[in-house]
């Protein structure tokens, strides 16, 4: 891994104010611009590119089956690479992450550092559940650990400093009545309440993930855990989703929008979608899609193509574009129509109905699914889902296939938010996927993979700890190597 020598705010100020005589200084210094950097200067970049990073309308996307592709879809195929530009632009806001904790030390302010602990708790389970084992406890330092050693991910994980102990240390932090107020963000104007949310939300999700692997868990109970998560502030409403909006003028625009026609053709609801969706004659579909061109004004149709399929299979199968839908109005339209969102208050909902029908906490599962479907219709569709969609056999919860119902719920209600739906099927196994038809799996023909290969700089860059962690991982770099918490 390349060290990283970033040139943050910090460093360019400082090196401007280098060999300044103080007359230059008096001249040439303005009162109204900072000297000094602060967390919360540093938090706005940070923040945004965080958000809108989860707007993933492309390889998570594709790999959940939300949407799939008629031209350059190799992921969707299974041919996956290492998605370097994802590795370093996590690494990139780990480095700064680490220097806004820096700066939030120095000056004691306790909640800012909180907040960086929730983001960098996100940022590295983004990492690690993209590739397996990956540099965590000595990434960032730069000098002599500009190469650092992979991790596993149950460390990265469950051991100090890790993810659910960043998290946990977030909660003390803010919960604390005494603890400095929040300056102003750009998600949550500086509400300590519904940062708490978050980072006990993301908690949440993450004791949900590895919770296949409780009996390897030394160091707490994960069912104690979960039950006492559940007790904590949790995002009630849509109010308290973790969200950017997009804006007007570049560069904040929702990316749909500016994306050429051309590659924006190439974008189709999946058969996925289009079944589940249609079935349940589901009025989010209306939201995420458009009507085929051979729909008419008293009869809207919407359809999908398989995933995967390459354009000759496409031609083959009779698929043709006026009968597939491209995405709706919603993102495209216009340039500040959608959020970019990292978490909903749905999902969390969804996960305490999950954690009731595993028998990690109690409650009433039945409720708390309900309450997931009605935020998710909120927010897309500003009104309840309605009897005549609750009442159907296929919604209407029943315990005795209420993971399925659950997961197949939540997958709907994390459309386009970064690789969630995607986690949520490898750990899972829900909702059930069709087998590809153009499977390019290159180890193993037919199979789903689970994460992407190292980038091609560790193998140069850091090689002694590339090859321990591919080692320790079968003894190859493999897309079908199973990540820890994997089902």
């Amino acid at each position: 891994m390349k060290a990283l020598k970033i040139f943050s705010v910090a460093s360019i100020i400082s090196a401007c104010l280098i060999g300044c005589t103080n007359d230059f200084a008096n001249l040439n210094t303005d009162p109204n611009a900072p000297t000094v950097v602060t967390a919360d200067l540093l938090l706005t970049p940070i923040l945004r590119s965080t958000v809108q990073s989860q707007f993933n309308y492309g390889n998570g996307a594709d790999l959940a089956r939300h949407v799939s592709r008629t031209n350059y879809n190799e992921v969707e195929q299974y041919s996956l690479g290492t998605n370097e530009g994802a590795w370093s632009a996590y690494y990139l806001r780990l480095n700064n992450i680490e220097e806004m904790i820096e700066v939030a030390e120095r000056d004691h302010k306790t909640s800012a550092k909180a907040v960086a602990y929730i983001l960098k708790a996100f940022t590295v389970a983004s990492l690690t559940d993209l590739w397996g084992d990956v540099p965590y406890f000595e990434a960032c330092k730069g000098g002599d650990l500009a190469t650092p050693s992979y991790d596993t991910q149950k460390d990265i994980y469950t051991a100090e400093g890790g993810i659910i102990s960043l998290l946990k240390e977030a909660e003390k932090l803010l919960s604390d009545p005494a603890a400095d107020k929040l300056p102003s963000d750009i998600m949550y104007a500086g509400d300590r309440t519904k940062w708490r949310k978050l980072g006990n939300a993301l908690r949440l999700r993450y004791l949900m993930r590895i919770s296949n692997r409780a009996s390897e868990i030394s160091t707490y109970d994960i069912a104690r855990e979960i039950a006492e998560m559940v007790k904590l502030p949790l995002p009630e409403t849509n109010a308290d989703n973790a969200l950017l909006a997009y804006l007007p003028n570049n560069p904040n625009q929702c990316p749909i929008y500016v994306m050429r026609a051309g590659e924006f053709e190439y974008v189709r609801m999946s058969k996925e979608s289009a079944e589940t969706l249609n079935n349940l004659n589901d009025p989010r579909r209306a939201v995420w899609f458009a009507r085929t061109a051979n729909s008419s004004s008293a009869q809207p149709l919407y359809d999908g193509i398989p995933s995967g399929c390459s354009s000759t299979t496409l031609e083959n199968m009779g698929y043709s574009s006026p009968d597939v839908s491209l995405l709706g109005d919603y993102f495209r339209a216009a340039p500040d129509g959608c959020n970019a969102v990292l978490m909903n208050c749905s999902e969390v909902m969804f996960l305490v109905a999950e954690a009731i029908v595993k028998g990690y906490t109690d409650g009433d599962a039945a409720a708390w699914y309900n309450k997931g479907i009605a935020a998710s219709f909120e927010y897309y569709c500003k009104a309840a889902p309605g009897t005549d969609y609750m009442s159907q056999a296929e919604v209407a919860f029943d315990a005795g296939k209420g993971l399925q119902q659950i997961m197949t719920q939540k997958w709907l209600a994390q459309f386009f938010v970064g690789y969630e739906a995607w986690f949520d099927y490898l750990r899972t196994g829900y909702p059930e996927m069709k087998p590809l038809i153009d499977n390019r799996n290159p180890t193993r023909p037919g199979e789903t993979p689970s994460r992407f290969y190292y980038p091609e700089d560790e193998q140069a860059l850091n090689a002694a700890n590339y090859a321990e962690a591919v080692a320790r991982q079968g003894g190859k770099d493999d897309i079908n190597t199973k990540l820890w918490w994997e089902k």
